[in-house]
């Protein structure tokens, strides 16, 4: 997405950041989903290219959403409904060509919350099945190994590990790990398994890890009695809440562009809407907003 294209997007600017008329945004390929309600079923998503033309990624499939970039910007990893085998599944868009590739055909599992492995050669992902004994499904972390499709499981136990991503060097994924129904943010070392707590805050839900390069980020609750999400950022040492969360709304669904940048998701206008944060003004991006709700951004800059 281009520069020029973020300017013409200004225009709602959010009060509490400096007023700037235009706003630069290195170029690049963008994604995202958007619905009417996550209940409805109808969540469509969206692929747009350095020049601004847009794609709806569609098939075999329903409520597709979370895309993910690859090491390159003509693959994208999604989840969505297969509409024979009626369960989630994993899938890559192939951007050059069109086609659509499902990587868990009819496995009989649960496939969600899709992310690329920092080579490119493998997605870690959430797998959930069916546990008689909780009465309710299982979900555990899993390795998809790309050109075989052969999958790996990283965890298997009852408590729900959810919405991985690698770190940096690849030797690692952070997660979500949840007890009761609250989550706290972990380390998992791919090497022997061994997990490390990176954020937990008693009777406060965190979840939704994404990394940046050594930067960690994540959404949390404000509180344990105020469920507004807010955005946190985490440099290896402490966690900070990021400046532009406001306490009367949610903020989620992060996407780092570049330092001190970010693309969000937040309901500062009613439903959720996309903003670009540059470091100085949060921008609403109305060009591509709707009176559905826009989530789940992801940005491959143009080198």
């Amino acid at each position: 997405m281009s520069g020029r294209f973020f300017a013409l997007m200004a225009a709602a600017v959010i009060s509490f950041a400096p007023v700037h008329k235009t706003s630069h945004v290195p170029e690049g390929w963008f994604v995202w989903h958007s619905y009417t309600d996550y209940s409805a079923m109808d969540s469509c998503l969206y692929y747009m290219e350095p020049n601004g033309k847009v794609r709806t990624i569609d098939g075999n499939f329903v409520h597709a959403m979370n895309g993910s970039f690859g090491i390159t910007p003509d693959k994208v990893a999604f989840m969505a409904i297969d509409k024979k085998a009626d369960e989630w599944d994993i899938f890559i868009y192939n951007a050059v060509d069109g086609s659509i590739e499902n990587m868990t055909e009819r496995s009989g599992f649960r496939n969600e919350d899709p992310k690329w492995s920092p080579d490119g050669k493998s997605i870690v992902f959430k797998r959930g099945k069916w546990n008689s004994t909780i009465n309710d499904f299982q979900y555990d972390l899993a390795l998809l190994d790309v050109q075989n499709k052969k999958v790996t499981m990283l965890t298997d136990d009852v408590s729900e590990e959810a919405m991985p991503c690698f770190s940096a060097d690849g030797k690692s994924v952070y997660y979500a790990g949840y007890e009761k129904g609250i989550g706290s943010i972990y380390r998992m070392y791919l090497s022997n398994g061994k997990r490390r707590v990176i954020y937990s805050e008693n009777g406060v839900n965190a979840y939704y890890p994404i990394v940046n390069g050594k930067d960690l980020y994540f959404t949390k609750w404000l509180s344990r009695n105020d469920h507004h999400d807010q955005l946190m950022h985490y440099d290896g040492r402490k966690t900070v809440r990021l400046s532009f969360n406001r306490s009367d709304c949610d903020f989620s669904d992060i996407c780092p562009v570049g330092f001190g940048s970010y693309i969000y998701s937040s309901t500062q206008h009613g439903d959720y809407d996309l903003y670009y944060f540059n470091g100085r003004e949060a921008v609403l991006l109305s060009k591509i907003n709707s009176e559905r709700n826009e989530l789940g951004a992801d940005f491959f800059a143009l080198s």
